[in-house]
């Protein structure tokens, strides 16, 4: 069963404020919309080396920053989480900043639908782990969307165990 249309939009203009409140946390440059234009030879979940071969193809220059995504979660009511997600889209030479990368399943598609335009969150400090090993991204970043306790507690150890993760990812 889907919520009433008001309390979606209700939900849209809460989930928007938090990310503007988090925003500034994580990067102090800008915040807005990129272009969703996925190429045909775009691997998905491979953002960095999509928009680096559309560098190498067309010129410009990678951009690095974060989107957002929304979870909700059965253990919990209320209105769930937000998680940013380290991303690289391409810069084109004109100014315009398109993601080249595909989603092919829609529950990874970044904020604010799929069909869209994306929310990107520019950050030039967000550089990728490199490692003579990987390229990796930075930790994912949870925040929760109310003060609920066991949300709270929740998503504290979702951001603990990202942040292990990624120390293991790189070692």
């Amino acid at each position: 069963m889907s919520a009433p249309p008001q309390a979606k939009t209700d939900l849209s203009k809460h989930i928007i404020a938090r990310i503007e409140a988090v925003a500034p946390t994580i990067s102090h440059q800008e915040l807005g919309l990129v272009y969703h234009r996925p190429e045909q030879w775009a691997e998905p979940s491979q953002c960095f080396e999509n928009a680096a071969r559309k560098v190498r193809q067309d010129s410009g220059r990678t951009q690095f920053g974060w989107t957002f995504h929304h979870r909700l979660v059965e253990a919990f009511c209320g209105p769930g989480y937000l998680f940013a997600t380290h991303h690289a889209v391409w810069h084109a030479p004109d100014g315009r900043v398109v993601n080249v990368t595909p989603y092919p399943d829609a529950k990874h598609y970044p904020l604010p639908r799929p069909g869209g335009d994306i929310l990107f969150l520019v950050d030039d400090k967000a550089q990728p782990i490199v490692t003579d090993k990987l390229v990796a991204p930075l930790p994912l970043r949870f925040f929760p969307l109310s003060d609920e306790d066991g949300l709270v507690a929740y998503v504290k150890q979702l951001n603990d165990d990202e942040q292990e993760k990624c120390r293991r990812i790189t070692r």
